[in-house]
């Protein structure tokens, strides 16, 4: 048999590899699963949490909860200032920016100049930029309609304030992020701000929320907090107040209305005012809280103090007359006027004729150290303690430098600077039987005894409550302040306004009335303050007295303080107080506008 014929041909593919080439396969098989097995370890343990903070960058999201601000009350719990909910825009940079062809679709949509979007867009952080804030939930709505990657909403709050002006320099305003700015909501901001949470949500890769996967510590809303202010009060108070500086053309005005007894500010309003609700014309150097922020030199309604250190110390007696009949009461090289020449008054007269020259007699009988002892006891030349931000000192020189002149000029109201808050607050002390009581803004509860601190004798305080009452009566100064039903006491003061230059103004006054009621019984003091009247008459008891006629007697119905003399009585004793040249003011309604 022939061996080669009995054996088939072998196929070429048959034809077995060399055994080296399997070895080279099986090192490259293997040299391929160490390296998996390395890169696994790597991703899987060593660049573990970095990768997972890379997918988080990508599907997770970290969002602030905004907390709701705590609202503003009056003392009977009603809103002055409260928050409402509105939506943010805001955008993942990193989705949004990839889809540039339709922001002007979204500007257009959020009534945005296109390239106010382009920068905020790309002026935030890396996963996040607002776009629009304190959206109406309506146009929020209407943006999302548009399905933008990338594009979101938030829930935050937009303060309101519902008196508008009325209480404006008061309660102050907040910024977008809610935080107060100036007024009660600056000074009371950490109260009212509450505590921002944190959630984290899950998104797809188009950035559309799927869910949340981790709450953070939960928002914790801001405080209510509850003044001492009454609404109403501070409505009639602000236009009594925008009437008359209305109506004399003043420059501004201001005006506060106090509990004798504890305190407690009823009303504290300026004018002129803006609206928080829309701040688009605001300007601080026009609509500051002028009540606490301005001073000035007040004139005669710093008589009754002078008084009563002259009194308290011995250097006069409440029996104690001065002759005043002469034109010119020279001290030093000044020479001290009254706007009428009268013979020799008492007390109850110098107040009740605002003489300057009875005045300035009484200060140079008194040692200087025991005036300024009894002006800084009733809270001049510093701050009030009510708490407000921008409230101004004043100023009381130190006595040591007083000269003679200036000794006398400071007994009408010259040489030292006030503000309404502590007019208000020393006739307060006068009103309360000659006890000091700190302003404050914080209602207090009904039955809670306040402490005061007493600056005065109780007599003293007496004796001017009385006389200060003679002031609104035939022949007083401030007889337009009389209330129908009640008796009222109080001063006028009419000074001229510096010039900035160590004089004064010629033809520039400031008016001020300050007053409280009952006279028998004091119950609220109120002092009002216009600068610079221009047209008519230019004196406190025409142009400052009629504002707290109209707000003091709104304010005593309101607070269930009952008159204290009928009616018939009144108008009988009102008929025998007017001079002839008073009827014809009281008849023509001089400085009635704010009704």
């Amino acid at each position: 048999m022939n061996r080669d014929a009995a054996m088939p041909d072998r196929h070429p593919a048959m034809a077995v590899l060399p055994a080296w080439r399997a070895a080279v396969m099986m090192g490259l098989v293997g040299v391929g699963l160490v390296a998996i097995m390395v890169q696994a370890w790597r991703l899987q343990v060593e660049n573990a949490g970095f990768l997972r903070e890379q997918g988080a960058q990508r599907y997770l999201r970290h969002l602030p909860l905004p907390a709701m601000r705590g609202a503003v009350l009056d003392r009977n719990g009603v809103p002055l200032a409260i928050s409402v909910p509105v939506k943010a825009v805001w955008v993942d940079p990193q989705l949004f920016n990839h889809q540039v062809t339709r922001w002007p679709q979204l500007a257009q949509a959020l009534e945005l100049p296109l390239p106010t979007l382009e920068r905020r867009a790309r002026g935030g952080g890396a996963e996040f930029a607002f776009i629009a804030r304190q959206l109406p939930p309506e146009r929020a709505a209407a943006v999302m309609g548009l399905h933008i990657p990338g594009v979101y909403t938030l829930t935050e709050s937009r303060r309101y304030y519902p008196l508008g002006a009325v209480a404006a320099p008061l309660l102050g305003f907040t910024n977008v992020d809610g935080r107060g700015i100036e007024g009660v909501e600056l000074a009371y901001n950490q109260w009212l701000r509450g505590t921002p949470g944190k959630e984290t949500g899950l998104q797809d890769n188009r950035g559309q929320a799927l869910s949340v996967v981790q709450m953070g510590p939960p928002a914790e809303q801001g405080r209510p907090l509850l003044l001492s202010i009454d609404r109403n009060i501070q409505y009639f108070a602000y236009t009594a107040l925008a009437a008359a500086v209305q109506q004399f053309k003043a420059q501004s005005g201001s005006a506060v209305v106090m509990n004798v007894h504890t305190g407690e500010v009823l009303a504290l309003v300026s004018y002129p005012s803006f609206n928080p609700n829309n701040r688009q014309d605001y300007e601080p150097g026009l609509y500051g809280n002028r009540a606490v922020a301005d001073t000035y030199e007040p004139g005669s309604v710093m008589k009754p103090f002078t008084i009563a250190a002259a009194l308290d110390d011995g250097s006069i007696d409440p029996n104690s007359t001065f002759d005043v009949n002469t034109n010119c009461f020279r001290v030093a090289n000044y020479c001290i006027q009254d706007d009428v020449r009268h013979g020799v008054l008492n007390l109850a007269q110098v107040l009740k004729y605002s003489s300057n020259i009875g005045a300035a007699q009484i200060s140079l009988r008194t040692p200087p150290a025991d005036l300024y002892h009894m002006l800084r006891t009733v809270g001049f030349g510093q701050v009030s303690g009510a708490g407000l931000p921008g409230e101004a000192p004043g100023t009381v020189p130190a006595w040591q430098g007083w000269s003679i002149a200036r000794r006398a000029a400071m007994a009408y109201g010259y040489g030292i600077s006030v503000t309404p808050l502590q007019l208000a607050a020393a006739y307060g002390a006068i009103a309360n039987d000659g006890v000091y009581v700190q302003p404050s803004l914080q209602r207090v509860n009904d039955g809670t005894q306040v402490q005061g601190s007493r600056v005065m004798p109780v007599q003293v305080a007496r004796d001017l409550q009385g006389w200060l009452a003679g002031v609104i009566s035939r022949g007083g100064t401030g007889f337009l302040a009389a209330i129908p039903g009640y008796t009222v006491a109080g001063k006028t003061g009419t000074s001229s306004m510096a010039d900035g230059k160590g004089g004064f103004y010629k033809n520039r006054v400031n008016t001020t009335f300050v007053g409280f009621a009952p006279a028998d019984h004091p119950q609220l003091v109120m002092a009002v303050v216009v600068r610079d009247p221009t047209q008519g008459w230019r004196f406190g008891g025409v142009v400052a007295a009629p504002v707290f006629r109209v707000t003091m007697s709104a304010a005593l119905r309101l607070m269930n303080v009952a008159p204290d003399m009928p009616a018939a009585q009144w108008n009988a004793q009102m008929a025998k107080r007017m001079t002839t040249a008073q009827e014809r003011l009281w008849a023509e309604g001089a400085g009635d506008a704010a009704q």
